[in-house]
Order: C-alpha cells, then structure tokens, then sequence
C-alpha cells in the first residue's frame, strides 16, 4: 500500500525531476516499489525509478509492459504517460485525474463553449503561430525575403501548415512534454465546443512546439535516426527552449480569464 505522504504528492514535479525514456528494441517490463518504479529487461537486470524524481515518462507501446499497479502509481503522483508507436508516434497519453478544477480550466471550458469564445480561441491560436513566425523571422532577418515571409505566414499562421523536416519520432517527445505540462497546471486534454465538437488542446499546443522545433532547428536532426540520439535532440531543444510552451499556456490563461470577465 502506499504511504499517506506519497498518495497525497501534488501533481507537480519536484525541482530537479527528469523525463524517464522507456524504449529501444530491448522488451522491458514495469512494476514498482511504494516510491519507485522497478524496469526490468530480457536479461533480468533491473533499474529503479524513484516517483518524486520523474517529471513525465515516454514509452514504446511495442516492447514495454506495463503493471496495473505501476500505472497507478505513476498516475496517483501526478506523472504523465505518453505512448509511442514503433515509428515514434504518439499513440495517446494516460493523464492524472485532475484534483481540483483551476480556475483557469473552469474559465477555458466555459470561454470555448460558446461560439464566439471558440472564435478566440481560434484567434489566440493564430497570434500564438503569429509569435512563432516573428521569432523565425528575427533570427533569419537576413535570409528571409519579404515574399518568403509572406509565404510562410499565409501557410503558417492562417492554415496552419509548416514544411516538417525533423524526424517524425520527435513530435512523439513534444506531446509527452506537452501533455506533463497539461496535466501539471490541471487542464483538460480535450475541450468541448458549442456543437460538442471536440478541441484538442494537446494536439494544438504540441503543433506548436513541434512547428518551432521544425523551423527553427535547420538541420539538427536530419539525419538522426537513433532512438537514444532523438532522446538528446529534444532534451537540448527543450532545455535552451524551456519557457516555449509556458508562454503559450500563460496567454492562454490570459485569454481565457479576459473571456470570462467579459
């Protein structure tokens, strides 16, 4: 059974917390201790976890087994789990039952169930792409002509569309960074319009992260294959990137807050 004090972890990482990468080729299997999480391979060697230094976790969906009870003590201390496909694919993500509903996610889901709140939130997501664009723009002030820009935010800020080039297997890592960050600040996944049409705040704000990744990076990782390697790619880009997606969700949270005060 577990411990009062760990039953009642917020579900925030602690300073210092890690994402853990459950992957390559090797079949692993996942059970847990009160405090730890117990990976064990092919060759019986086992590594311990513990819960308070894991921020999230990735794992394969084709070579990891996972025990009801380490899923549950990954979700009781408040840590996210996104599944990959073997091509690297996010095929979903276990997210903790959130606690209390913040007040940001009360003022979210009421701000998109009406039509006109849906449409700002279609306009915050343009001005968040919009932000993305002057920031590539800025960095490339010199290599950028005034028809490439306006090419790019035609296809960029108003359909959405970027030119990809970095490994599929890198969007995987952006959602499972993206859907920690969801749960930790107590938001749905998935919003609800007014015709019960579904809004997938994950997805958007892991496309986010994912079209900066791509516009910005060059060619990081265009010949990166590697799971390990793609592991290093994002970890650098995240780290030099850490305020990205706090960015977005605070003026988010602005948006929705301003909607509700009318």
């Amino acid at each position: 059974m577990l411990n009062t004090a760990l039953a009642n972890r917020p579900a925030q990482p602690c300073a210092g917390a890690r994402a853990l990468y459950l992957g390559s080729r090797e079949h692993k299997r996942v059970s847990c201790t009160d405090e730890a999480l117990v990976v064990t391979n092919a060759r019986a060697q086992v590594q311990r976890y513990p819960v308070a230094r894991l921020a999230r976790i990735v794992s394969s969906a084709e070579v990891v087994d996972w025990s009801g009870g380490a899923l549950a003590l990954c979700m009781r201390c408040g840590i996210g789990i996104t599944w990959l496909d073997a091509r690297g694919r996010s095929l979903g993500a276990a997210y903790p039952a959130v606690r209390s509903n913040t007040g940001f996610a009360t003022a979210l889901e009421l701000m998109v169930e009406r039509a006109e709140g849906l449409q700002r939130y279609q306009n915050w997501l343009r001005a968040r792409r919009m932000e993305i664009l002057v920031r590539w723009g800025e960095e490339r002030a010199d290599r950028i002509s005034p028809q490439e820009w306006e090419a790019t935010k035609r296809e960029w800020v108003y359909a959405g569309r970027y030119p990809p080039h970095l490994p599929t297997a890198l969007r995987g890592h952006c959602m499972a960074y993206v859907a920690a960050q969801v749960a930790a600040h107590g938001l749905p996944p998935v919003l609800w319009g007014p015709e019960a049409q579904n809004i997938d705040l994950d997805d958007d704000l892991c496309e986010l992260l994912w079209a900066e990744m791509n516009l910005g990076s060059g060619a990081l990782a265009d010949n990166t294959s590697a799971d390990a390697s793609l592991t290093v790619v994002f970890e650098r880009w995240s780290a030099r990137n850490a305020s990205a997606l706090l960015l977005h969700i605070t003026s988010l949270h602005r948006t929705a807050m301003q909607a509700l005060a009318g």
